[in-house]
Order: C-alpha cells, then sequence, then structure tokens
C-alpha cells in the first residue's frame, strides 16, 4: 500500500511533465500563418511600406486617405491567406483588422513567415 502513493505521484508528474508546452507561443507580430492573432488578419500584399514610402503615400492620397499619424507597416493591394493552399509570392504580413480607403489600405501589419 505505502509502494502505490509514490508511483501514483510518479505518474502524475510524469503525465503533466508530458502534456506541458515545450515553448512559450511567439510574441506578437512574430506569429506563422496557423495562427492569427485576435483582431487581426493574415494577408498576402503586392506592397508593404510606411507612410513615407511615396508608393504607399501617393496610393493613398489618390483614395483621399491620410496616413500621417498612421505608425508601423501597411500594406495595399492585399488579399486574405487562409491556412490551407494559399501561397503568397509578395509579401506575407499579419495585420490589424484596420482598413482604410474602402478596404485597400491595410494597417498595423507585421511580416509573417508561411
Amino acid at each position: 500500500m505505502f509502494f502505490k502513493l509514490p508511483l501514483l505521484a510518479t505518474a502524475i508528474l510524469a503525465t503533466l511533465a508530458a502534456a506541458a508546452p515545450n515553448a512559450p507561443p511567439p510574441p506578437p507580430g512574430t506569429n506563422s500563418l496557423c495562427c492569427a492573432l485576435p483582431g487581426t488578419t493574415n494577408l498576402c500584399c503586392s506592397t508593404v511600406g510606411t507612410n513615407s514610402d511615396p508608393v504607399i503615400s501617393e496610393f493613398a492620397a489618390g483614395l483621399g486617405v491620410s496616413l500621417t499619424n498612421v505608425l508601423g507597416n501597411i500594406g495595399i493591394g492585399c488579399t486574405v491567406l487562409t491556412v490551407v493552399g494559399n501561397t503568397c509570392s509578395n509579401t506575407a504580413v499579419n495585420c490589424d483588422s484596420n482598413q482604410l480607403g474602402f478596404g485597400l489600405i491595410n494597417v498595423g501589419c507585421v511580416p509573417i513567415t508561411l
């Protein structure tokens, strides 16, 4: 009877150790395609840059959108990536679900690895 208790405790500890994750989750902005962060979308964008990038600023100006106060990366010409079947020949990013200019400009974008 006394030998069963240590064996039971050892079995429980071994089970908990096996169930524990091997690594902590990635920090925000470094997620992979499998796991879009809440409130974000994985996209494939033809152009990614900042508000000082001439291509992006001219595109936004053509839509009547000011990017002056937008910080971080901005994506234009984006399509949604799904977990299965999509590839991206341009720049894969994870963006905040904030869109400007009729949804043609995506803000808060962070590059991801497919």
